[in-house]
């Protein structure tokens, strides 16, 4: 059936269709004439489906109401009155997107499934939590992911606890994202944006049950509401069950949630805060210094793309002008940028890293200065195209990785929805790229700069500063207010709050009911699918070379991807590998230099990288497998033009220039100092895996260890720099051979001649020499470290390698991982414990890995881990809930790939000599799983916990207070 303008179908009338040519969709614009809601269909052969619901949500203050809301919400509703509908999904459904969002103006709730009975399952399941949350009757609730007094008898201190509360704890320990939040609260004080949507924890705690309920009532109406739909399905089908089961329910309101302009600063502003470092971490050169701007709205489309592009060209690129500016000025180490335009006003931002306070002004007249000459003379024609180039390339590519395209295209559409723009002016981007290849040739971009940077008086120039004694301050003002607060309370007060703490752990720890339970839709087996994605490959050989062939529509884009075998690589000299990996492509070759190269890259290919890693051979954790990987992809025309640039980087690249190496190995530090806050679990879970594996261990070389290597060339840098030029040298001799090399291609096999033809002609330039595999000395060293931060919150991990112990991995783990994730840790670490969220991982070569992600607790947490074995000795559920976590373990496995996923999952299971068989008898394993086989785990659980070791990063007081559990106890930048 052809749907018509202007008529209704189940209570939504059809205003506007409009082709989208760029996405192979058709959009359907709909509105529910009874109570208000929006509805976007993107129609296409997309059997990967996508539903969202919106809401406008627009704090007033730092309570994080609406972040706190879009927890509660998924927390029992009218239909599914059990505590976590959230969880059962997860654990019982082929979901391949399941989550929600708070951003600084809006709550999006998005789910995506392949099968339909699944899809309709989700979307009813998050409509009614939507619209019809248990959180406005049960008060436990807000205590739960909100916060909450907790205090278990009248002698014990009082404390704050909650999901979000300890969540926001974590999040502000990051002094990017606590920058970010200045910046926006400072950039826009008059209106919604002034306020920290997803809550600051000094504020969270005035967060009153009728503030959370007023909230919900006044934001979550359909008249508010934006709801999305992306794919293949019967879209009359779901119009139907929209109006019937809910919207026909509500009557159209007026709803006051649009967003004040923020008027223009009269003149532009000037600020200075501090941020909390450790006590005893250097402070000398970790200063931001941050230039902002915000001009326009977000639903002028074509001067956002145009500003988004600029972004790209005078900061993104080693070529981009602005940056190098900087950078060669010395103001600090390295530059970031971003230009924000989910917001109703775009806000450009430009910071500085590893600075000093005392250079603002050199900045800012720098800045200044390079914009004005910029506009003077014109910017660079070739750098412009480049920058589209690159921008169209990923436009058309269409890679988000594992988020399903459906989701990215419901955020991007969000940018002018949302602010009562065209919807979907964003996703028509044929136009918007005419228009800016037509502005290259002209002056365009340079007026555009003058409107935005230099005339506009909404700026500001922002200076944020290291300090070592705010962290234990607050926290000492945390607990004196506590205790003061305690104080204050008279004894019937502190008896209520102890029963309502009793009465949280009650209902948390209180199973639901067999009939709740069964309220929640759920596929059966025979629904799944019982056979496993093959791997797509085939093998050739081109002079000598082994290729894996990988026959896949990448619509016209040629992936290449170079495997080396890096084992030639001395041991002494792995430090300098990885540095040297992050910096190829950054310097110049015999025929570019390293702007020219970065231009080159961007007008002929979609991007270079290289990477070293570690693999090692399923079920065998003492095998070694370190690969240099260059990943490379172009479009197949574009073939010669990206062989000869590998060709130039791989066997020309130079390190003579001085200056130029310096300036690269400081932003390696820096950007690396800022990762070891940002990533504290995955460096948690990187010194877990080095303790037990060689793989683990040469990849750790990479990790925290590669810190203080780089720290200490940093500082020794020219004593240490011609040594450094000649052991980069000597790597490149040694890995780039003939004999090294493994080739992975993933075109049409009706263009393998265009590669085969270049490739050819490429590998005739490396070298045939041999050179001897390194022996890498490993031993396990359970080194029990912790690392102390100026973080609020703690990272705890623990790990074994069950392999070594004699036990074999199979499907079984991973749905004991299912188990564990969505159960035991769920309610012992999240809701119980506080903490963000809990990881488990059991890798084929016998690492086992449990971490916890923004944990307020630490031996409490480590407690949780050892009473694992008994809670699997005592694992009892019905077949119902054995069935639920079998899909929720399927829906891991067949989480949807993009082109260049699948064959870079062949490729890893090639390297780690992994079949299709292999991969069948997992799912098989998983499938046939009963719950005696969960219950068989507490052996290899305990054999392991027995054995165990444990890494944790986290607060400084928190692990000084505990420090008998390390071995070693150090901070973080001193690791």
């Amino acid at each position: 059936m052809e749907l018509e303008n202007n008529k209704i179908y189940h209570g939504f009338k059809l205003n506007r269709i409009t082709p989208i040519g760029e996405l192979d969709s058709i959009a359907y614009q709909f509105v529910h004439e009874k109570s208000g809601a929006r509805l976007l269909y993107l129609s296409n052969d997309d059997d990967n489906k996508v539903f969202s619901i919106t809401f406008r949500t627009t704090p007033t203050d730092d309570t994080g109401v609406a972040h706190i809301i879009e927890h509660s919400t998924l927390c029992g509703s009218r239909k599914f009155p059990i505590k976590e509908p959230f969880v059962e999904l997860l654990k019982g459904s082929l979901n391949t997107f399941l989550n929600a969002m708070t951003f600084p103006d809006k709550t999006m709730y998005p789910v995506a499934s392949q099968n339909d009975k699944d899809f309709q399952n989700l979307i009813d399941v998050y409509l009614d939590a939507v619209f019809y949350p248990l959180m406005t009757q049960v008060p436990e609730i807000l205590m739960q992911e909100g916060w909450h007094y907790e205090i278990n008898d009248v002698d014990a201190p009082l404390k704050y606890s909650g999901v979000v509360y300890n969540e926001m704890k974590g999040a502000l320990s990051s002094p990017e994202e606590l920058l970010e939040r200045k910046l926006l609260n400072n950039m826009f004080p008059d209106n919604t944006y002034a306020f920290e949507s997803g809550g600051d924890p000094v504020s969270i705690p005035t967060l009153t049950q009728k503030d959370f309920i007023d909230f919900h009532k006044k934001y979550y109406h359909p008249a508010n509401s934006y709801i999305y739909l992306y794919g293949k399905m019967d879209i009359l089908q779901k119009l139907q069950f929209f109006n019937d089961a809910y919207l026909s329910n509500f009557t159209r309101i007026d709803i006051v949630s649009h967003i004040d302009k923020q008027q223009p600063f009269a003149a532009e502003k000037k600020l200075c805060d501090v941020y909390p470092v450790s006590s005893n971490e250097d402070k000398k050169n970790k200063t931001f210094l941050s230039y902002n701007f915000s001009h326009g709205t977000s639903v002028d489309a074509t001067e956002c793309f145009a500003l988004d592009l600029l972004d790209y060209v005078l900061f993104k690129s080693q070529s981009a002008p602005l940056r190098n500016a900087l950078i060669k000025a010395g103001i600090g180490a390295d530059v970031s940028s971003s230009f924000d335009y989910g917001l109703m006003q775009p806000w450009w931002n430009v910071t500085v890293t590893g600075a000093e306070p005392e250079n603002i002004d050199k900045f800012q007249k720098i800045f200044v200065d390079t914009i004005n000459d910029i506009i003077d003379n014109g910017i660079d024609k070739t750098l412009l195209q480049a920058a589209f180039n690159i921008t169209e390339f990923k436009l058309r590519e269409a890679d988000f990785g594992q988020a399903p395209k459906g989701l990215i295209y419901n955020i991007q559409l969000m940018k002018s929805w949302l602010y009562d723009g065209d919807p979907i002016i964003y996703l028509q981007y044929e136009n918007l790229l005419a228009d800016m290849k037509a502005n290259i040739s002209t002056d365009y971009f340079e007026k555009l700069l003058k409107r935005v940077i230099i005339d506009n008086p909404h700026k500001l120039l922002f200076t944020f500063i290291p300090d070592d004694k705010i962290a234990a301050a607050d926290e000492q003002k945390t607990v004196t207010d506590m205790a003061v607060k305690k104080t204050a309370m008279s004894s019937q007060e502190i008896t209520k709050i102890i029963a309502d703490t009793k009465k949280l752990k009650m209902r948390q720890q209180t199973p639901d009911s067999p009939e709740a339970l069964l309220t929640i839709p759920m596929l059966s087996l025979n629904d799944i699918n019982k056979q496993a994605r093959t791997f797509i490959i085939e093998h050739d050989n081109i002079a000598d070379v082994k290729i894996l062939k990988h026959n896949i529509n990448t619509n016209g884009i040629a992936y290449v991807d170079f495997y080396f075998d890096a084992s030639v690589i001395p041991v002494d000299k792995l430090s300098q590998a990885f540095l040297l990996v992050d910096i190829l492509r950054n310097v110049a070759t015999a025929k570019y230099s390293y702007e020219e190269l970065a231009n080159a890259v961007n007008l002929n290919t979609g991007g270079i990288t290289f990477d070293l890693s570690a693999y090692s051979r399923k079920g065998e954790p003492d095998s070694l497998l370190p690969k240099l990987t260059v990943k490379s992809k172009a479009l197949v025309n574009k073939l010669p033009e990206l062989f000869e640039l590998l060709y130039q980087i791989i066997f020309t690249s130079k390190f003579s220039d001085k200056k130029r190496l310096k300036e690269l190995i400081i932003q390696s530090k820096t950007n690396m100092e800022l990762e070891m806050l940002n990533s504290a679990q995955q460096i948690v879970a990187s010194r877990l895996s080095s303790y037990f594996t060689p793989s683990g261990a040469y990849n750790e070389q990479g990790g925290l260890a590669f810190y203080g290597f780089i720290k200490n060339l940093s500082d020794h840098f020219d004593e240490k720099y011609e040594e450094i030029c000649a052991d980069f040298t000597e790597i490149l001799k040694r890995v780039f051979t003939r004999s090294n090399l493994l080739v992975s291609v993933t075109m049409r096999d009706t263009q393998y001649n265009i590669f085969e033809s270049k490739f050819t002609e490429f590998v005739s330039n490396l070298d045939t020499a041999e050179y001897p595999a390194e022996t890498f000395p490993f031993k396990i060293n359970k080194r029990n470290e912790g690392f102390q931060s100026s973080s609020l919150v703690q990272y705890v991990g623990c790990g074994a390698n069950f392999v070594r112990k004699g036990y074999a991995y199979n499907g079984s783990l991973l749905v004991l991982s299912t188990i564990l994730r969505c159960t035991y840790f769920w309610n012992r670490i999240r809701v119980l414990g506080g903490a963000y969220g809990a990881f488990v991982k059991f890798g084929s070569d016998g690492d086992l890995y449990f971490g916890s992600y923004r944990d307020p607790n630490l031996t409490e947490t480590l407690q949780v881990y050892k009473d694992m074995v008994k809670f699997l000795k005592e694992f009892n559920v019905s077949k119902r809930e054995m069935t639920k976590y079998i899909i929720g373990t399927i829906s891991t496995l067949d989480t949807p790939l993009t082109p260049a996923g699948k064959a870079r999952a062949a490729d890893v299971a090639y390297i780690r000599n992994i079949c299709d068989a292999d991969i069948q008898n997992v799912r098989n394993e998983v499938l046939g799983i009963k719950q005696a086989d969960i219950q068989n785990l507490a052996e290899l659980i305990n054999d392991c916990l027995t054995d165990s070791a444990i890494c944790v990063v986290g607060n400084e007081a928190k692990l000084a207070k505990h420090k008998d559990i390390f071995k070693s106890l150090s901070n973080i930048f001193e690791a």
